[in-house]
């Protein structure tokens, strides 16, 4: 029991050494999870003082990060400016380039337009074949430049155009009056040698009549160009006429020709009644007859014929010349018929040099006066011109009066019904009066007889007049050619009929003065024709160009 005791005391002792040493570990663990705990707290304070400056770190990281990207992006924007700003100066540098290039190609285009376009525009409106040029460089057609220029070319166009138009109409009017004076002093010449031709008509004058015909031809020559010359600058024809027989007009139209009796075939007369022209209008169609045939005269050979004939039509009637010559191409029938319309103002300069007025005076004749003038290539192979005189400057001519001897028969006989209307054999013509020749109207104080049916030959002396010839008794006036002038021949319209309201008849008792007998006439006339014809040919020298002839 006591070794139980003992053994229990020894235990017991033991446990308590044992839990002694449990309280001392346990005190031990105590103080140490203590520690432990404390090393914990600590620890957990610091972990969380480590969350804590990891949440700052990642807030900083993160701030950081932010800047970065502020800062990439700050850089991606720098370099987006740089990108921008190295476009800029390239753009800059490019427009710069192109600015120099417009600048080179602006002041290239100047320079043809002063050098070239300018004087080609000048050129252009003195001569209209001349063709201005355009740009330079087509690639500036339709910028500002090419607006700019065309400006500049209207403005120099318009200006030039109304300083040459007004230069042109101080022109025109300084040649109207010179040539209105040279045509004043050549008529009162012709009345001088028409009185000396009168006054030494004699055969014992025939060769001082050789030398005034002569003189006569040139002088006519001259009143022909000063004419043609006046009325192209718009003067008027300077010579006033009485109703007029066509046919006359058109041989004195023939008169009016140089070489006429060498030249000039015709005229062929196909009228078939007393046609005859209108006062108003008998001078400006004898001188667009004139003009047309010195025209054709000028450009043919001078061995070849220019024929002209008169026929009626439906219109009134009709002038057609034909000649052989050079002909026209298609830009001078175009020219002439701009001029020959007489609907185009026309200007001096556009006449050549020397001016060629002939087309132009015709063209302002025509404008006037109704007429048309047209030409066409001729079945020759010149050139084939045709007046075509209205119905309105026609008149049918009084029974009392006949053409002048000179003029041709007609191919066709006329209805006649008096013994004036029947024409003798052209081998023994009849002298009768020709017709009254021109007068200056704003010249004399008295009229001065005009030529309305100038002869190819010589003017002869009057004898009596046609118009004072008394009617036949025996003819009806009811189926007399009067009768005829309202329905026409063979369906024609007719012509405005002239008749005298009072007939002078010829003069009867004692004191009445006998006319020529048919055979002195005929002989006188016929010695005058051959010294007439002869002294031209002798007076006239060798044909010389004319430089203002033709058109």
């Amino acid at each position: 029991m006591l070794i139980y005791r003992n053994r229990a005391g020894r235990e017991l002792a033991q446990t308590r050494a044992q839990l002694t040493e449990t309280r001392r570990a346990h005190e031990r663990l105590s103080r140490e999870g203590g520690q432990w705990e404390q090393r914990l707290r600590q620890a957990e304070h610091q972990a969380r003082e480590a969350e804590r400056q990891i949440r700052e770190a990642e807030h900083k990281a993160r701030e950081a990060e932010h800047q970065a990207r502020e800062a990439e992006h700050q850089a991606r924007e720098v370099e987006r400016q740089a990108r921008e700003v190295e476009r800029q100066a390239r753009e800059a540098a490019e427009e710069a380039r192109e600015l120099r290039a417009q600048h080179d190609l602006a002041r290239a285009e100047t320079d043809h337009l002063l050098t070239t376009r300018i004087p080609a525009l000048v050129s252009h409106l003195r001569a209209s074949h001349v063709t201005v040029p355009g740009l330079q460089n087509a690639k500036l057609a339709g910028t500002d430049i090419d607006r700019q220029h065309l400006a500049v070319l209207d403005a120099i166009s318009s200006a030039v155009r109304e300083e040459s138009v007004r230069i042109d109409e101080a022109a025109q009017a300084i040649v109207r009056g010179a040539m209105s004076r040279v045509q004043t002093q050549a008529l009162r010449a012709q009345d001088l040698l028409s009185s000396v031709q009168q006054r030494y008509s004699g055969d014992e004058h025939t060769d001082l009549l050789r030398e005034v015909l002569g003189l006569d031809m040139f002088n006519e020559l001259i009143i022909r160009r000063a004419q043609a010359t006046g009325i192209a600058c718009g003067a008027t024809a300077g010579l006033s006429r009485d109703d007029t027989y066509l046919v006359d007009l058109v041989v004195g139209a023939v008169a009016r020709v140089e070489n006429f009796d060498q030249r000039i075939d015709g005229p062929a007369n196909h009228l078939r009644r007393r046609v005859g022209v209108a006062a108003r209008a008998a001078e400006p169609i004898l001188f667009v007859t004139s003009e047309l045939l010195a025209n054709a005269v000028h450009h043919s050979h001078g061995t070849l014929k220019v024929t002209i004939a008169l026929h009626e039509t439906n219109t009134g009637a009709a002038i057609v010349i034909d000649d052989a010559g050079v002909g026209l191409n298609e830009e001078q029938y175009a020219r002439a018929g701009r001029l020959l319309s007489g609907r185009h103002s026309v200007r001096l300069v556009d006449l050549g040099n020397p001016p060629h007025t002939g087309w132009a005076a015709i063209g302002r004749q025509v404008a006037q006066y109704g007429m048309q003038v047209t030409v066409k290539k001729s079945a020759y192979g010149g050139v084939q011109a045709v007046v075509s005189v209205p119905a309105g400057l026609l008149v049918e001519m009084p029974e009392n009066t006949r053409p002048s001897v000179l003029a041709p028969e007609p191919v066709r006989a006329v209805v006649a019904t008096s013994p004036y209307q029947q024409r003798l054999p052209e081998a023994a013509p009849v002298p009768a009066a020709i017709a009254p020749r021109p007068m200056r109207a704003p010249e004399p104080p008295e009229p001065r007889p005009m030529r309305a049916a100038e002869p190819p030959e010589p003017r002869p002396v009057r004898t009596a007049s046609l118009t004072d010839a008394p009617t036949d008794p025996g003819t009806d006036p009811g189926t007399g050619p009067a009768a005829l002038s309202d329905t026409g021949i063979d369906g024609l319209p007719g012509l405005p009929q002239r008749r005298r309201q009072t007939p002078r008849r010829a003069p009867t008792g004692p004191a009445t003065t006998p006319l020529t007998t048919p055979e002195e006439a005929q002989k006188r006339w016929g010695d005058f024709q051959t010294g007439a014809e002869a002294g031209r040919r002798e007076a006239l020298p060798s044909q010389h160009d004319d430089a203002t002839e033709g058109n």
